[in-house]
């Protein structure tokens, strides 16, 4: 089939969460499909990369994010009524290519990843619309409400219900919904009361986190043992975890392991994320080439997420890399229930901390192999390349109950 795929990111490279998700649909697609690819980028590294996407594209348009023109356009939405976090992705440029390359060729499929992009493909064209919402960004927003005074708290709120309501009819709007866990498509039903949701997990390559193939810097080697805390470091729910990890756990665990150090490891440091690197048992990579060393390399992996939607990429990429993971509840109740005995948690400062401590004395080989072949047994059985293949040629279809793939009509019994 003839696919355009929209997305409000380059999926090339695949180095964050989001991406990660969108270059497997995109890689998988490609192997029976033709693809037609539109979406933006504002990294240098996604510039550099933009040959790759001929990959797996029989064509592409990507168009750099205005930096003045995101916010001015998220700005005039708030005014207006609507949600700031679609308007920041929307371009007319964008919109008119979108427009025309669908009115001109012929299309099977649209497939868009993200409510940010929905817009574009509003109009009834009579072409069959999945949309891959990955988590219930709604909910996040009102989980940021909670965390902050006014009026940012307000700011926040306000932003909550008007995204409810767009996803709430763009639910109603398309043939079929995804999202990447049961939770997430349980809170969408309680939102959405018509349309067809569908829950597609994560999906990692295990063996590329294969400790016996990853090479470890001296520099990483000088810094054990360490815990690693990755991803994008801009990213308000990670500044928020990593603050609170260094103000209130980290001192608990330096009292009983006053050698280890911690390593934040991603891209874009806030400053108050950069700030913390003025500790000398904490250091701030900033953005790195390749994230898997720096979490092979660590004795444990951390996720203290006090704001948290969908199954964070970081605990699987420990868990692909055989590093034991602590967390919190709310990390740790998104993953599937046959992961989550993996991941130890502790939701105060004092249960986080003994579980690092633990953690930290008990890395064994036999351990590190457990972790990778669970995770890996757990994954090849969901058979996700199959799922959304079938969700591609049917997308509206319900699923019988042999399939691994949930599929849910909102407003029907879950």
């Amino acid at each position: 089939m003839r696919i355009a795929f929209i997305t409000h990111r380059s999926p090339v490279p695949p180095n964050k969460g989001e991406k990660l998700r969108s270059f497997w649909q995109l890689r998988t697609l490609a192997r029976n499909h033709t693809i037609h690819l539109f979406c933006f980028y504002d990294d240098l590294d996604d510039e550099q990369c933009l040959d790759e996407l001929q990959r797996y594209c029989e064509d592409y348009y990507i168009e750099k994010l205005s930096y003045i023109g995101s916010r001015t356009r998220a700005l005039l939405a708030l005014l207006c009524g609507r949600p700031f976090s679609t308007a920041f992705f929307y371009s007319r440029r964008m919109a008119r290519r979108i427009e025309a390359v669908l009115k001109a060729g012929a299309f099977d499929r649209i497939f868009v990843s993200s409510s940010s992009m929905a817009p574009y493909v509003g109009a009834d064209n009579g072409i069959a619309k999945i949309v891959d919402l990955v988590d219930v960004d709604s909910n996040k927003w009102q989980q940021y409400a909670n965390r902050k005074p006014w009026p940012l708290g307000w700011l926040w709120c306000l932003e909550s219900k008007r995204l409810a309501a767009y996803e709430s009819a763009l639910v109603q709007q398309v043939a079929a919904t995804l999202v990447c866990t049961d939770a997430e498509a349980q809170l969408l039903r309680s939102i959405a009361h018509t349309g067809v949701i569908r829950t597609v997990e994560n999906h990692i390559d295990v063996d590329q986190y294969d400790p016996a193939n990853v090479v470890v810097p001296r520099e990483l080697q000088s810094w054990q043992p360490y815990m690693v805390f990755s991803g994008s470091m801009d990213y308000l729910p990670n500044v928020d975890a990593v603050g609170y990890f260094c103000r209130e756990i980290f001192p608990l665990i330096r009292q009983a392991r006053p050698d280890v150090k911690l390593v934040i490891a991603g891209r874009n440091p806030h400053p108050s994320v950069r700030s913390l690197g003025k500790d000398h048992s904490i250091k701030v990579t900033g953005r790195v080439e390749d994230i898997v060393p720096y979490i092979s390399a660590a004795a444990v992996s951390i996720a203290p997420m006090r704001i948290a939607r969908g199954v964070q990429n970081k605990v699987l990429e420990a868990l692909a890399s055989g590093i034991p993971v602590v967390s919190t509840t709310a990390v740790a109740s998104a993953l599937p229930p046959k992961l989550r005995s993996l991941v130890s948690t502790g939701d105060t400062p004092r249960e986080f901390a003994n579980h690092v401590i633990v953690a930290l004395g008990e890395r064994a080989s036999g351990q590190s192999d457990h972790l990778r072949r669970q995770l890996k047994h757990y994954i090849e059985g969901l058979e996700l390349d199959a799922q959304l293949e079938n969700i591609i040629r049917q997308p509206g279809a319900e699923m019988s109950s042999a399939e691994p793939c949930h599929s849910v009509m909102a407003g029907s019994p879950a």
